[in-house]
């Protein structure tokens, strides 16, 4: 096991680097002059040449690349181009608003999502089996960002009430606050994951109820729920687990924008107004920080795998 870590994290530093260097790229061959956007349409040729001096933007791709890495690997993550003020205190202070709107939705996810798709496989064919399908086809569907919009705008037109916005209420401050201000945004975020946790789960456990140790529990005179709960379900989440590991790089793509609609101070606003505003250091620092942890959550989940089958052994 310990050598199977090791060498995953050493792919994952590679897949990091590999990162690293394309984001650093694309972001200087895209459309656009932070220099431009400093100082304004009319600044002359020397007001631009001073910025690209002052952001070193006037040295090499590699030298660039370099002062930024190694200020990285030291923990000094650059000065935005917008604020003037260094990234790794803003990151910091926004963190707390994307991990909780992560952890609700990834609660919510697992929630709603594995226990109706067991609902839907053990009542096969059943209304309630045609329901929780049909509301999974739904959640895939429906865009968040105008399900988002709906959640905004009609408590407002029908009961004149609007969520806190612009800024985080606290959790250890107003405990119903700060669940009023993040349920909803991330109950958009989730019904997505969620209808495909349905769905998965509902197959899996499915063909897993086919299998001859299953039928072996049933003639032993396990009850049902034991049969479904204890032998079935916990071979049929290797799968499962698998999505909800990729799905947390969807919900970092899906934070930005949730993020925006409900104007939430979290790091996906943060990242979504650095790419607007050309802020190099900050879009830079917050994609390997999004790879780092899509690594690690890959890593997670093929660690848990071990724990789901005792037959799975790593080498």
């Amino acid at each position: 096991m310990q050598t199977f870590i090791l060498r995953r994290l050493l792919i994952g530093v590679v897949i990091l680097f590999v990162l690293s260097v394309a984001v650093f790229y694309l972001n200087r061959v895209v459309p656009g002059d932070p220099a431009i956007r400093i100082c304004g349409l009319n600044c002359t040729s020397d007001q631009i040449k001073a910025i690209h001096h002052d952001m070193g933007l006037d040295k090499s791709y590699p030298a660039q690349y370099w002062d930024w890495i190694s200020g990285v690997l030291t923990g000094d993550l650059g000065t935005s181009s917008v604020n003037h003020k260094d990234v790794a205190p803003q990151i910091w202070h926004r963190a707390p608003v994307t991990l909780e709107l992560m952890v609700l939705t990834l609660v919510l996810t697992i929630v709603v999502g594995i226990p109706f798709g067991m609902i839907s496989a053990v009542w096969r064919n059943s209304p309630a089996d045609y329901f929780v399908r049909s509301t999974a086809v739904f959640g895939l569907a429906v865009p968040s960002f105008w399900l988002a919009t709906l959640v905004l705008i009609l408590p407002v037109t029908w009961w004149g009430y609007a969520p806190t916005l612009g800024r985080a209420i606290p959790l250890t401050e107003d405990p119903l606050g700060n669940l009023k201000q993040y349920l909803p945004a991330a109950a958009v975020l989730a019904l997505g994951s969620a209808a495909g946790i349905m769905r998965l789960t509902r197959s899996s456990l499915l063909e897993v109820m086919r299998q001859d140790y299953m039928r072996t529990a049933r003639a032993k005179g396990l009850r049902e729920r034991a049969v479904v709960v204890r032998h079935g379900l916990k071979n049929s989440l290797i799968p499962v687990i698998t999505v909800l590991g990729l799905q947390v790089s969807t919900l970092l793509g899906g934070a930005i924008i949730i993020e925006r609609i409900f104007a939430l101070p979290g790091e996906g606003l943060f990242t979504l107004d650095a790419l607007i505003n050309k802020d190099f250091d900050v879009v830079q620092t917050m994609t390997l920080y999004a790879g780092v942890a899509v690594v690690f959550m890959n890593l997670a989940v093929d660690v848990c795998y071990a724990w789901l089958d005792p037959r799975i052994r790593y080498s």
